[in-house]
């Protein structure tokens, strides 16, 4: 009788897992949608650039765009002048200075030192140049993930569809570089834990994405990756150091303070641009302490979900959705192009559904939150969706996690 009962839960089970797919989902039509997706982006840069608001204004001159700090950092360090790089007033006039640049926005570079090892080849280039070699490179850098982790050719289109990777590429930030190292070092943690772990050293240069990820190394007990995670985090300090001497990381304490004291800390709008639960906290009028209550929450939660996840007996793609997710989640401080990392949970979700199955809803669920996506391109990144779509991304996974667990032990 237990027997029988057992074979009925397991095909009750299948045929929730497996619903009747949507004509948006066949194959010709995630291709079309996904390819149409970044030609009508191609063409709005297009449009920009012509109207002399995108790289080049009317007369000539270079628009500045996020890209401009990374570019001027970059050459500062070129030419050994890198006192002024997390020096507010030093570095801004610097970009002010700079042919062409005009009136600069941002007034310091608050990004480790290590990410001047990167700057400087960008900085060799001209700035136009430059530009398009920086997002065209780790655009590509990303896709290559994405496909590796889905292993569908309609991966490559979805990941170009997506609003938040266009939004990084039209400013020249920098969320296709942290979507490569987050996806590549999930994508080899099974197979090549040394490698992930310098892969996850190397996200080091914007630590606030990485700090779940001792929680979930140790859950799984990956003693390798976090060995080698330390010990190229401590070769880039070294290098960095040794190329650009220590005042830079004398200063880059100061340099967070700063933008915390310019962004976070100084006026509640904005929490229109901040992509996090402190963000959507503010938006919605709840005070600063508030926000920070909900974001420390958030962080907690999802920090133990991942340990619990991470231990459970389920499939690797979702534990690598997970983390993934979480790591969005948990930080404070996250901007509309740093959601182009969303692709990597995306991925690994769609490759447990293709091995697995769909789940009810799932297809549906997935639209709308692209659909509320789009939102960021007219709203020029002030959007505060971000924090609303990760933790629905959140419980899609979740539940398909819970769903393997209720499977495996109705198998035993």
């Amino acid at each position: 009788m237990s027997e029988a009962f057992r074979t009925v839960q397991a095909q009750a089970s299948l045929d929730q897992r497996a619903p009747r797919i949507l004509g948006v989902f066949a194959r010709w039509r995630l291709l079309a949608y996904g390819y149409t997706f970044p030609v009508f982006y191609a063409a709005f840069f297009l449009y920009l650039y012509c109207r002399g608001l995108w790289l080049v204004n009317e007369s000539g001159a270079l628009v500045y765009h996020d890209f401009t700090r990374f570019w001027v950092a970059g050459w500062q360090a070129l030419h050994g002048e890198t006192a002024s790089l997390h020096d507010q007033a030093a570095f801004k006039e610097v970009q002010d200075n700079s042919a062409g640049f005009g009136r600069s926005r941002s007034s310091l570079l608050s990004y480790p030192p290590t990410f001047t090892l990167v700057l400087v080849p960008l900085a060799m280039l001209p700035y136009f140049a430059a530009f398009l070699t920086w997002e065209s490179v780790t655009l590509v850098c990303c896709i290559a993930v994405v496909y590796l982790i889905v292993q569908r050719q309609a991966a490559i289109s979805l990941m170009l569809a997506s609003p938040f990777a266009a939004w990084n590429y039209l400013i020249g930030q920098n969320g296709f570089l942290t979507a490569s190292l987050l996806g590549a070092s999930l994508l080899l943690l099974e197979r090549r834990p040394v490698l992930a772990g310098v892969f996850i050293g190397c996200l080091t240069y914007k630590p606030q994405f990485g700090i779940l990820f001792p929680v979930a190394l140790i859950a799984a007990r990956q003693w390798r990756a976090c060995v080698s995670a330390a010990v190229t985090a401590i070769f880039l300090v070294a290098a960095s150091a040794a190329a650009f001497g220590v005042d830079g990381w004398a200063a880059f304490p100061r340099a967070i303070f700063a933008e915390g004291g310019e962004t976070m800390f100084a006026s509640p709008d904005w929490g229109f641009l901040l992509q996090t639960v402190y963000g959507l906290i503010l938006v919605l009028h709840g005070g600063a302490g508030l926000a920070w209550l909900a974001q420390g929450l958030a962080m907690a939660s999802v920090g133990i979900v991942v340990w619990l996840v991470w231990r459970a007996p389920i499939h690797y793609a979702l534990k690598a959705a997970t983390l993934s997710t979480a790591a969005l989640i948990a930080t404070p401080y996250a901007f509309a192009y740093d959601l182009a990392a969303i692709a990597i949970p995306v991925a690994f979700l769609a490759s447990d559904q293709i091995r697995c199955g769909l789940l009810r809803g799932e297809q549906t669920t997935m639209i709308a939150l692209f659909v509320a996506s789009l939102a960021v391109i007219p709203a020029a990144g002030k959007a505060p969706v971000g924090a609303i779509i990760l933790v629905a991304l959140l419980c899609l996974i979740l539940r398909r996690a819970l769903r393997q667990r209720e499977e495996l032990a109705i198998s035993k």
